[in-house]
């Protein structure tokens, strides 16, 4: 087994720079050295003993990644395209950089206080909390944290990382009022957080000309497969009258459009259909879907670079972080 002093020696370093590096202590060793140490590290299949680290007091080099919900679109979250890219990002970087993820459910806030704290974790990034729930988990933990896709009511108080969900929604009301749906509808599973911000941004688009965009046109449907599919069917004289729909997720406007190939409806011939977030599935469906792109890695860099940035002691002035959105223009809407 490679010692620390076997790794000091290969990098022209003190054993103690190296034990600093291992354990987040780097306010005083260059970047080069940094670079050096953790590539030798990697070649070596280095692995520190994890008791130790923690025993030592230098940090446990591990980041919680919680989920704040178990379920999404009726399925377990970690089967939902985006939830599984951005955690297979943040897994991705956080290895690269030495640290080690640790998934943890979050539905239960007292499981993420207990599983945190007994493990020592340096940080947390979290998936799925409002404004309350981050309160409560920070009364119990003093830990480092970014949420993402967070939305309060009032001003940001919490870290977080999301992206312009309302320009989203505004760029395909836009496009659909200019393709002549002009009675077009908004579907979500959710009416809050992102969902209804996407929603604003499609009401806003469609009154762009004096025209009023009802409430009525945002119909939020079950969470769940079935009840989903039932509701559609119950829906489907008004979306074939309205000639377009709005999704606001990737999956549920796939989903819509099998629905509607087993009912004989033709997309985009008699229903344009778009989604949201531009997930690897988007252009695999036929017709490929046109949607709005979000970058997913990219909101888990931040996430990641953020919350190492915190946990390094940095005081981030800017609490909501938002990263652009734009249309795809694909084959899911008639021209």
């Amino acid at each position: 087994m490679i010692r620390l002093q076997d790794i000091a020696e290969m990098a022209g370093v003190s054993r103690t720079t190296v034990s600093n590096v291992i354990n987040g202590k780097t306010k005083r060793v260059s970047q080069a050295t940094i670079d050096k140490i953790m590539a030798i590290l990697k070649e070596q299949n280095y692995v520190p003993h994890m008791g130790s680290v923690m025993l030592s007091g230098h940090g446990s080099r591990i980041i919680g990644v919680v989920l704040g919900f178990a379920y999404t679109h009726g399925m377990q979250s970690l089967q939902d395209p985006f939830v599984g890219e951005l955690i297979g990002t943040i897994q991705k970087e956080t290895e690269e950089k030495g640290y080690y993820v640790m998934l943890i459910g979050g539905e239960n806030i007292q499981n993420v206080v207990d599983i945190a704290s007994k493990w020592n974790v340096e940080g947390l990034i979290i998936l799925g909390y409002d404004k309350d729930q981050y309160r409560r988990l920070s009364r119990k933990l003093n830990k480092k944290m970014i949420l993402i896709d967070a939305y309060p009511k009032g001003a940001y108080t919490f870290q977080n990382v999301g992206v312009d969900d309302y320009s989203g929604g505004y760029q395909i009301g836009e496009y659909l009022y200019s393709r002549g749906y002009e009675k077009a509808l908004f579907i979500a599973e959710t009416d809050q957080d992102s969902d209804y911000y996407r929603w604003m941004g499609f009401k806003q688009a469609m009154e762009k000309q004096g025209k009023f965009c009802s409430r009525s046109r945002y119909i939020v449907v079950p969470g769940d497969k079935n009840p989903r599919l039932r509701k559609y069917r119950e829906l489907l004289p008004r979306f074939l009258e309205a000639k377009a729909l709005a999704f606001s997720s990737d999956y549920d406007a796939i989903e819509a459009m099998n629905f509607f190939f087993d009912e004989g409806i033709s997309v985009p011939d008699q229903i344009s259909i778009t989604g949201y977030d531009d997930s690897i599935y988007a252009s695999m469906v036929r017709p490929k879907l046109t949607t709005v792109h979000q970058d997913i890695q990219q909101k888990a860099h931040l996430a990641l670079i953020r919350l190492m940035k915190l946990i390094q002691g940095e005081n981030l002035k800017e609490l909501n972080v938002k990263s652009p959105v734009y249309l795809v223009k694909r084959d899911s809407v008639k021209e």
